[in-house]
């Protein structure tokens, strides 16, 4: 008996050079090209704007709080500037460390009348 291969079934020198360098080429492709450029950041997502009307318009009831100190005082008296006024009782708890403190603060009511 004798068994005959088929020229299919025999690898040529020219075939298996093909392949081999081809290997080589798509191993070491990836590796230089990761080596050469590092990955770029993307930046990050800005945030949508806000409709017109809330950005513009003061919000007629505003909570302050904070640590009991003269900034606290000071964001208070931004408020009372911008025409806002003193809302309920101050209120103050403690944490063992700092005290904190908050005020509630609403827009003055303005009176309604005719305009001329």
């Amino acid at each position: 008996m004798t068994t005959q291969k088929t020229a299919a079934a025999k690898p040529t020198a020219k075939n298996t050079a093909a392949k081999t360098t081809a290997a080589a080429k798509a191993v070491a492709k990836p590796a230089a090209k990761t080596a050469a450029k590092p990955a770029a950041k993307k930046p990050a997502a800005k945030p949508a704007a806000a409709p017109a009307t809330e950005s513009t318009a003061p919000k007629r009831y505003r909570m302050l709080t904070g640590i009991d100190d003269s900034a606290f005082c000071q964001k208070v008296s931004d408020a009372l500037d911008e025409g806002y006024e003193l809302y309920g009782s101050p209120t103050m708890t403690f944490d063992g460390k700092n005290a904190y403190v908050g005020q509630a603060v609403v827009l003055k009511k303005h009176k309604k009348g005719k305009r001329k």
